[in-house]
């Protein structure tokens, strides 16, 4: 029997609402250690995906302003620092990729893992009929790598 995304996928569902503020989703990320969220709406349906470097880039001056400043000082990490502050009074709505690109239960690990390699996600949320069902990311297709080579090695 084919193992699925289903079979393995987190099901603590720990996401974040689309009207949240970034500073509620920079809590998450920190609480739960997670490098990406799912961004639901009130009826848990995926509506978008949070990342550390939606975030960061917000907060980031683009490459064409950092070539018209004179000089790099240190006032520009206390820009940075107020850039940060800015934004987390915003709706994570304003910053989330949409349309969120998400799995379903039954698909095969080897699609998921290509998929994961081709995009460089590191997490993705697994959706049934639109909702939020899990998570599933390269740790856990570690773990369960794992977990088959030391059944193996037996």
């Amino acid at each position: 029997m084919m193992t699925t995304v289903g079979d393995l996928m987190e099901r603590n569902l720990t996401a974040v609402m689309e009207y949240s503020t970034i500073s509620e989703a920079i809590d998450i990320f920190y609480c739960h250690g997670a490098t990406g969220l799912p961004v639901v709406n009130a009826d848990w349906r995926l509506v978008g995906f949070l990342s550390e470097t939606d975030i960061l880039s917000a907060a980031t001056p683009s490459y064409l302003e950092v070539l018209t400043q004179n000089a790099f000082t240190s006032e520009e990490e206390v820009e940075f620092v107020r850039q940060l502050e800015n934004l987390g009074r915003l709706t994570v709505k304003d910053y989330m990729t949409r349309p969120p690109v998400s799995v379903e239960p039954y698909v095969s690990l080897m699609s998921v893992a290509d998929l994961m390699l081709r995009k460089h996600f590191r997490r993705l949320p697994v959706v049934e009929d639109g909702v939020l069902a899990g998570v599933i990311d390269r740790r856990i297709l570690w773990d369960f790598m794992l977990e088959g080579h030391e059944r193996d090695a037996r």
